[in-house]
C-alpha cells in the first residue's frame, strides 16, 4: 500500500481498506496505476511547491465525494431509487403548511418525536433552559451525528457518503418538523402530548424558549427562517446524494458499476 497517493500525495489512512485500491481524495486507481507504469523507469515525482495540493480543502472535498472504486449494480440502482423516495418525500413535507401544523400528523413526524422527548431528559443536567431547547436539538443533532459517523467511519464503522447524505436529509426535515412549533407558540392551539395546548398548559417548548429570550413576537419570523434553512440543508442534501450517484455512474478512469454475473 502507498503511503501517500502517488498522484496528488494525499496521506492514505492504512487502516481503510478501500484506500489500498483508490485515493479517496483524487480518485486513482492503484492498480491501474502500477500497469501504467510496467515497462518503464521508476522516476521520483518532481517537487513543484508552488503546484501541491492545499491539505485541507482538497482531503475534505475528497472524503466528501468518496464513493467505492466499484459498486454492484444491485446497488447502485438501489441507491437511485432510495434518492428518487426521498426526493418526492422531502418536497411533500416541505410543502405541508407551517401555521396549521400539518407535518406533525406525519410518518416523519413519528420518527422524530421519540427522539424529541428523549433530548428532554438527556439535557436536564444542563439546566432549564436547555432541557426544554434539548428536545428539538437532539432531533436536529442527532442526523448530524449519524452523517458524521458515516463520512469519517467513527468507531470503525463503515464509510458510506451516500448514507451520509441521507442523514443530512433527514436533519433537514427535522428542522422543518421544528417551524410549525416555533410558528404556534405566538398563537398556541396545537395538542401537545399531554392532551392541552401551550395556552392551556406551560409545557410548550418554544412557547418557553422564545418567552425567556423575549421573541415571543417574532415567533412567526423565526418559524420562516427555520422552515427556509431546512429547505436549503436538503436541497444540499440533494445536491451531495446527486453528485455520489454521479460519480458512481460515470468514473473516467474505470467501470463504476458491474452487474451481477
Amino acid at each position: 500500500m502507498f503511503p501517500k497517493c502517488p498522484k496528488c500525495n494525499a496521506a492514505l489512512d492504512p487502516g481503510d481498506a478501500e484506500a489500498r485500491e483508490r485515493c479517496p481524495a483524487c480518485g486513482l486507481i492503484f492498480s491501474k496505476y502500477l500497469q501504467a507504469r510496467q515497462g518503464r523507469p521508476a522516476r521520483a515525482p518532481a517537487s513543484h511547491p508552488a503546484s501541491a495540493p492545499a491539505p485541507d480543502r482538497p482531503a475534505l472535498l475528497g472524503r466528501l465525494l468518496y464513493v467505492p472504486a466499484r459498486v454492484d449494480g444491485i446497488g447502485f440502482y438501489g441507491r437511485c431509487a432510495a434518492y428518487l423516495f426521498f426526493f418526492v418525500w422531502g418536497w411533500c413535507l416541505y410543502a405541508m403548511d407551517i401555521g396549521d401544523a400539518d407535518i406533525m400528523g406525519s410518518f416523519m413526524h413519528l420518527i422524530v418525536l421519540p427522539i424529541h422527548e428523549a433530548g428532554h431528559i438527556l439535557f436536564i443536567p444542563f439546566g432549564r433552559f436547555m432541557t426544554v431547547l434539548g428536545g428539538s436539538l437532539l432531533q436536529v443533532l442527532l442526523p448530524l451525528v449519524l452523517m458524521a459517523s458515516f463520512v469519517f467511519g467513527f468507531g470503525g464503522s463503515r464509510r458510506d457518503n451516500f448514507a451520509a447524505s441521507v442523514m443530512l436529509w433527514w436533519a433537514a426535515v427535522s428542522i422543518i418538523d421544528v417551524a410549525p412549533y416555533i410558528w404556534d407558540a405566538f398563537d398556541p392551539k396545537m395538542m401537545l402530548l399531554g392532551g392541552k395546548t401551550g395556552a392551556e398548559s406551560d409545557g410548550h417548548d418554544w412557547q418557553n424558549i422564545l418567552g425567556d429570550l423575549g421573541l415571543i413576537k417574532r415567533a412567526h419570523l423565526i418559524a420562516g427562517i427555520a422552515h427556509k434553512l431546512g429547505l436549503a440543508v436538503m436541497l444540499v442534501a440533494y445536491a451531495w446524494g446527486a453528485t455520489l450517484l454521479y460519480l458512481q455512474f460515470h468514473r473516467s478512469d474505470s467501470d463504476a458499476i458491474e452487474e451481477d454475473s
